[in-house]
């Protein structure tokens, strides 16, 4: 019986799930297209608006109303980037876009592979 169900039916119970990433799966991200193809675009020039230095050690997480989320490799770049990177980050992502197109930037410690 087990050969006519897909495989989608059965969980490995050997390895745990992260409630997050099953949340994630329940519930897809509702998101505009403008949305989508702002983060994008600031996505695809994120190496241009902070130098390769910090890109090598940042990701783009996400974009809601207007604050863009931003994985950092450690608490030091978050002290850095907050209280002396972000304005200029802000300016450099709206004048790129042509609009004011982002509010503010929250950085957390997060995978940035």
């Amino acid at each position: 019986m087990k050969d006519e169900l897909r495989d989608r039916y059965f969980i490995n119970k050997n390895k745990p799930k992260h409630i997050g990433d099953l949340l994630k799966e329940l519930f897809p991200p509702k998101t505009l297209s403008r949305t989508n193809a702002l983060h994008n675009n600031i996505r695809n020039a994120w190496r241009n608006i902070v130098g390769d230095e910090i890109y090598q050690i940042t990701r783009i997480d996400g974009l809601k109303n207007r604050i863009l989320y931003i994985n950092v490799e450690s608490s030091a770049l978050i002290h850095h980037l907050t209280n002396f990177e972000r304005h200029a980050i802000i300016q450099k992502i709206n004048e790129l876009m042509g609009k004011k197109s982002i509010d503010d930037i929250r950085f957390k410690v997060g995978n940035i592979k």
